[in-house]
């Protein structure tokens, strides 16, 4: 019954692990070729620009926070048609492939990247440090809301698990992000961390979901319990009784 559509998908540490590693590989690979792309910019730009080693934080045009924003774009696409693919692919019964789940997921990419971009090149062009925080932060609101999207989508009853595995992921990636870089002085420092901070926050926010939807079947197997599967239905039958009571006493 538990494979049922209407009831929770059957999940196990197996499945979980093998989520996770998959979200820290793809993220630990996509993050070194981000680092060397910047790498190379940055030569770039010390020839067209004639800007040093020392002197690029200080001296800024907004050209270059653009073009880490585009950057930013391609990685955060690339990764979640991956995911997706990874996804569907590994569990057919939830996540199933529809040109709806693309087109909501490239429209979300695009709308945040229309309101991400002059964040960018305002904060760029004071300091080139500000880059990594809002390429960070760029990073955090893709891959929160794209997984959540994808629930909505593909398990829209058991949503609330996927608000609650959400907060416990942002929490713990952004005590990651601020310790890591608290710890460290130099930009270039704080660059080369994002080799592995990317993995990690990719992972921890895969591993966080499959915890919590692990946690709820669990406790629907133990219990026979399903008090989510029809909140909305709850909700629903809430409202017409308020506005039943409402017409009632206005008769």
């Amino acid at each position: 019954m538990a494979n049922n559509d209407f009831w929770p998908k059957e999940i196990n540490i197996k499945t979980i692990w093998v989520n996770t590693l998959w979200a820290f590989i793809s993220g630990f690979i996509w993050s070194i070729l981000i680092v060397m792309l910047v790498f190379f910019l940055w030569n770039a730009f010390d020839i067209t620009w004639n800007l040093s080693w020392t002197n690029i934080i200080t001296k800024t045009n907004w050209f270059f926070p653009l073009v880490i924003s585009i950057i930013t774009l391609i990685w955060t696409s690339i990764s979640s048609f991956l995911s997706y693919i990874f996804l569907s692919a590994t569990n057919p019964e939830k996540y199933r492939k529809s040109s709806i789940h693309f087109k909501q997921i490239s429209f979300f990419l695009m709308l945040v990247y229309v309101f991400i971009t002059p964040i960018y090149i305002i904060l760029g062009l004071k300091n080139y440090t500000n880059l990594i925080l809002v390429f960070i932060w760029h990073i955090f609101i893709i891959s929160v809301w794209i997984n959540l999207i994808l629930e909505i989508l593909n398990n829209y009853r058991y949503i609330l698990t996927g608000i609650y595995w959400s907060f416990f992921a942002l929490f713990i990636n952004i005590i990651l992000v601020v310790v890591t870089f608290w710890s460290l002085s130099s930009w270039m420092a704080k660059m080369l961390s994002l080799i592995i901070l990317l993995p990690l926050i990719n992972a921890f926010i895969i591993f966080f979901k499959e915890i919590f939807e692990l946690i709820y079947y669990k406790y629907y197997l133990s219990t026979s319990l399903d008090p989510i599967w029809d909140i909305f239905y709850q909700v629903e039958m809430e409202e017409k009784e308020a506005l039943k009571e409402a017409i009632e006493s206005n008769i």
